[in-house]
């Protein structure tokens, strides 16, 4: 036995357990050692979390604990009726206790937060116990023979010792492995939001307003809750670079940026988009008050400026509104966001234009006339 886990000292849970009770089994070598595609398709949204698999495992061994020392207790006794009974309840205790522990594990083996050090050798020192429990199986069917009692009331004390020496080890490397794994599913979160964050403006970016808008937009399909999308864009951005430098271009994308956050609602969700452009999501807003939110911010970024070499730069923005409309997709409605930006820039910029569906209208709500041009 010390050969054979000498053998397989570095291997997962499931591989130790198959080598342990099932070698017997046709099973090939392919479906040991799963690939890792196979063992995250295993795992899905309702997935319980790591930590609620770790407290899971933690109750278990203290109920399989607590029988091994109701059977210990009786052997005290000397009653070989009684401890003939509490022998078959423990024994049929430690066998649902071996198919828990191998369905746990094995869900551990292969749960997301799983992968740091810590859970892999827990579940080595898991397969362990498994291990011991199987030893008190053997021992315990001993006692369904009345010639063999005796003489396997020692081994069966032993047997039950080195389970509460091994369980007590155990239930502190628990402890620590919830610690582990709660610090690094943290680390996972803070990285997860930074990902999601325009380091310049400190707004999320464009990956937190896509996955911000494909929400929104379910939720409209499923209840026909409305939204808009606007698009604002800096004008004469290129000319801040160009006379300026990058620096003080960036600083406009900040003040912008800042402006926009002060004048938000609470329930619209504003984004970086890109370069010079920023997108704001106004949820449950139809166009028109859509449009009548945007203009204000717009105005409000009008009346900020920048002071550079003694001289205050004014900023402006351009801005371009679409509501979304039945059975459209949300390509489309940036699409239509983006011309009625466009138009706003042809109109001579510093506008609020609005796409009702048919039509791209001004900010006094009268129809803009002739091609639109980039500008």
């Amino acid at each position: 036995m010390a050969e054979f886990w000498e053998l397989i000292g570095g291997a997962g849970y499931t591989t130790a357990v198959f080598a342990l009770g099932r070698l017997s089994s046709n099973i090939g070598w392919s479906t040991l050692f799963d690939s890792d595609s196979t063992k995250a398709s295993a795992v899905d949204d309702s997935t319980v979390s790591c930590d609620s698999l770790l407290s899971e495992i933690r109750q278990e061994l203290n109920s399989h604990s607590a029988s091994t020392r109701r059977l210990n207790e009786q052997l005290d006794t000397h009653d070989h009726d009684l401890i003939c009974n509490q022998a078959k309840a423990t024994r049929t205790d430690n066998s649902q206790f071996q198919k828990f522990l191998d369905d746990r594990c094995s869900e551990l083996e292969r749960h997301p937060e799983s992968s740091g050090g810590e859970v892999k050798k827990l579940l080595g020192n898991l397969a362990g116990h498994r291990q011991r429990a199987n030893e008190l199986d053997d021992v315990l069917a001993k006692f369904e023979d009345p010639e063999q009692i005796e003489s396997a009331i020692s081994p069966l004390r032993d047997c039950i010792r080195d389970l509460e020496d091994h369980n007590k080890r155990l239930q502190s490397e628990l402890e620590e492995t919830r610690k582990a794994v709660a610090q690094q599913s943290q680390k996972l979160e803070r990285a997860k939001e930074e990902a999601r964050v325009d380091a310049l403006t400190g707004l999320p970016n464009r990956r937190a307003f896509d996955e911000r808008i494909e929400q929104t937009h379910l939720e409209f399909t499923r209840n026909g809750s409305p939204y808009a999308v606007a698009l604002l864009d800096v004008d004469h951005f290129k000319k801040f670079n160009d006379e300026h430098g990058h620096a003080i271009g960036d600083k406009v994308l900040e003040v912008v940026g800042e402006v926009l956050r002060r004048t938000q609602r609470g329930t619209d969700h504003i984004s970086r988009y890109g370069g010079e452009e920023f997108v704001v999501l106004l949820e449950r807003l139809p166009g028109q008050q859509a449009k009548s939110v945007v203009d204000r911010q717009r105005s409000r970024i009008g009346k900020s400026s920048l002071r550079v070499n003694g001289k205050d730069l004014k900023i402006t923005v351009s801005a371009g509104v679409a509501e979304v409309k039945p059975g459209e997709s949300i390509a489309s409605v940036m699409t239509r966001a983006d011309e009625a930006l466009y138009a706003a820039k042809a109109a001579g910029r510093n506008q609020t234009c609005l796409d009702d569906g048919t039509t791209i209208v001004d900010m006094e709500n009268l129809s803009l006339n002739g091609e639109l041009v980039q500008a």
